[in-house]
């Protein structure tokens, strides 16, 4: 590999860095290139070709006229976002399903403290208690037991999921019968360290879903 090369995948590696540890979260715009390459000390070339390499990868969008914007926190969550979000929605929800069922078991079995504060922030700001329900506020519950399980493969492959799902189940109807009551027992076996407990109400409430959307599709 050249020097020039070498030089854009160490820019590259910082930006994800900054990323994977939240200074510019998914959704956010990064600052302007005259900063990045300033801040970084590299050429211009160099910064664009960074910047391009994962715009590629699925991690940034870059918006002529508007800026560099954060897509993904990582390649595998890009490329595999763009990737499933051109399948079937029932398909890619089977393949969440599996990861959550997985996610929960190991969640039960690694959970912090620190996890479960997450977890119940999630529970106590979802507007289903109130009777509403909102995907964003599902999927943000979802991924704060996703992380609990301490397995940072499953996290990025779920993550890439998320985003796919995210956009099909905002465009099809749940029905009124899916609210925040039915994680109730996922919650409950994820506290008492039951990861066979855990493992099967994770399938159960995705199945309530799957149930719903197949019932929207119908």
């Amino acid at each position: 590999m050249s020097d020039s090369g070498r030089k854009v995948d160490i820019v590259a590696a910082a930006i994800e860095e900054a990323i994977s540890t939240g200074r510019w979260p998914v959704g956010s715009k990064l600052p302007p290139e005259t900063a990045l390459v300033e801040e970084l000390g590299v050429a211009r070339n160099t910064m664009r070709e960074a910047v391009r390499a994962l715009a590629h990868a699925g991690v940034l969008s870059v918006r002529h006229g508007g800026g560099v914007y954060v897509m993904a926190a990582s390649p595998v969550e890009g490329l595999l976002g763009r990737r499933l979000a051109r399948g079937d929605v029932l398909d890619v929800l089977s393949l969440r399903r599996g990861l959550e069922v997985e996610a929960a078991r190991l969640a039960a079995q690694r959970h912090t403290p620190e996890d479960l504060a997450r977890i119940h922030a999630a529970w106590n700001a979802h507007p289903g208690h109130v009777g509403g329900f909102t995907v964003e506020a599902g999927m943000a519950l979802h991924l704060s037991i996703v992380e609990a399980s301490h397995n940072s493969a499953l996290i990025d492959v779920y993550r890439g999921v998320l985003a796919a799902v995210t956009d099909s189940l905002s465009a099809v109807s749940v029905g009124p019968g899916f609210h925040v009551d039915e994680h109730r027992p996922l919650i409950a076996a994820i506290e008492e360290r039951n990861p066979d407990e855990a493992a099967r109400a994770a399938g159960a409430a995705l199945d309530t879903v799957i149930d719903a959307v197949e019932r929207s599709l119908a």
